[in-house]
């Protein structure tokens, strides 16, 4: 028997009795088992049954060697048992050694299998990221170590078989819908933000990235989605937003004290004459008297009007707070707030609004401090181009939007310093500026595209040193398939 298995490059452990056997291979994973009926102490059956109902290994194939010819009912009554094959005595060497070979190919595959289901199992519970493997209707097969812990879940096999929308609030439904179905469509989907909720009810806010997984054929098969916590990383964006704002506002102080002087004045003028028509006689006249008040009234109003809007601009402002809004409305709103302050600085304002523009999904605030972003930029371009040439020159900002095809474009010239053509690429790097040391962050334009990549849009510069720059930003006009949440 030896002399038959050596050849095939397998340990072979032979024992003379059943007992010496089961002595042997405890411990020992085996990959076939070739047992003669009649042997001493124990006879084959009641040693195949030992190792059969080993519960510590896996199956193990197993081929009797027998002088007897056994009828019908008794190998049955064998196969029942578990083993899958005969061979009876005298043999040639080949049969046996035929049978051999295929159990030990199958034995071979089945760990290849068994290895390659432990590296999957290994490289998913390895994963930083929450994973979630589900089969094509959506129900989900496996779920790794991180998305339990994401989720807060106790036992994950409560979620096996059940379709992934168990692991998503009821409103976000229709858009986890979407994205599966564009993920069947195009194969990928990345980086969309869902709101989730965790077993006890707190929400927290997710990116998730799904991938169409095929057969060896091209046969769609299961869905794999990475699910990220970034709450974190959004609670930082949001701070770096509102530090960013509040700098702004910095920037704009002088601005606003002119936005609020100028009424200021005008209340006190009309004051004064009121005051004055009142000592030259008796009873003012009743029509000059409402004429006067309501133009203090008006610019109280205005006041009342400018400290409430930078009070509202100021706040932190949630992330999911979105409304639509005008386009047109938000630009004005940052305009009033640094106007007069250009109009002191000689800045012409050049503004051509396409009133035709229909509103869209988003924070107005949020686009408004891209738009005072842009705006201030633009004015230190020009004083740093006054301050390089020396000489006086003509300075404006244009800014203007228009509806062109389903896409609405805002944009912003001036015809200050430019940036250089080296410098033009890494503009929107976090925390680098080309404005001299201590003034500006490096971060409003990596704000700005980060805001209006929120709206689907994107923000594109062109410029030439020493000649100006226009910075074009573009949003989808269907606003309502255009925000993440």
């Amino acid at each position: 028997m030896e002399k038959i298995i050596r050849p095939l490059n397998v340990n072979v452990i032979k024992a003379f009795s059943g007992k010496e056997a089961l002595k042997k291979i405890r411990d020992l994973d085996l990959a076939l088992a070739i047992i003669d009926v009649q042997m001493p102490e124990m006879d084959g059956l009641e040693l195949a049954t030992n190792i059969l109902n080993d519960k510590s290994r896996d199956i193990v194939p197993i081929i009797f060697i027998t002088a007897y010819a056994y009828d019908e009912l008794h190998l049955e009554k064998f196969y029942e048992s578990g083993i899958i094959d005969f061979i009876t005595k005298p043999f040639h060497r080949s049969i046996l050694t035929g049978k051999i070979k295929i159990l030990l190919e199958l034995y071979r595959q089945k760990h290849k299998i068994l290895e390659s289901e432990k590296m999957y199992r290994m490289l998913l519970n390895a994963s930083p990221e929450g994973i979630v493997i589900m089969d094509e209707t959506g129900k989900i097969q496996e779920i790794s170590t991180i998305t339990s812990e994401i989720f807060g879940i106790q036992n994950k096999f409560d979620f096996i078989g059940q379709n992934i929308r168990i692991l998503f609030p009821s409103e976000e439904h229709e858009r986890l819908d979407s994205v599966i179905e564009k993920t069947f469509e195009e194969g990928l989907t990345r980086n969309v933000e869902f709101i989730l909720t965790r077993s006890d009810q707190s929400q927290f806010i997710s990116e998730i990235s799904t991938t169409l997984i095929h057969e060896r054929r091209g046969k769609p098969k299961a869905y794999m989605a990475i699910i990220r916590d970034i709450s974190q990383r959004k609670k930082m964006e949001q701070q770096l937003i509102h530090a960013e704002r509040l700098a702004g506002l910095g920037e704009m102080a002088t601005g606003i004290a002119h936005e609020i002087n100028q009424p200021l004045n005008t209340i006190s003028l009309g004051l004064e004459n009121l005051l004055h028509e009142i000592g030259k006689r008796e009873r003012v006249n009743d029509d000059y008297f409402q004429k006067k008040a309501q133009k203090i009234f008006d610019n109280i109003v205005r006041i009342s009007y400018i400290i409430d809007h930078i009070r509202s601009f100021s706040r932190g402002q949630h992330e999911v707070i979105l409304s639509t809004f005008d386009i047109n409305e938000s630009i004005r709103n940052g305009i009033s707030l640094i106007s007069e302050q250009f109009k002191h600085l000689g800045i012409d304002l050049l503004i051509k609004l396409d009133e035709k523009i229909p509103p869209i999904l988003g924070n107005t605030y949020k686009f408004e401090q891209v738009i005072l972003n842009l705006m201030i930029n633009a004015k230190d371009a020009l004083e740093e181009r006054q301050k390089t040439i020396k000489t006086d020159f003509r300075k404006f900002i244009e800014i203007s939007d228009f509806k062109e095809n389903q896409t609405i474009v805002i944009e912003v010239k001036d015809n200050g310093i430019g940036i250089k053509s080296n410098e033009i690429d890494k503009i929107m790097f976090p925390f680098y500026t080309t404005k001299n040391f201590g003034k500006g962050t490096g971060l409003g334009l990596t704000i700005s595209s980060g805001i209006i990549k929120e709206m689907n849009g994107n923000i594109t510069i062109t410029s030439k040193f020493s000649a100006g720059t226009t910075i074009k930003i573009c949003l989808p006009l269907k606003s309502e398939n255009s925000i993440k949440i």
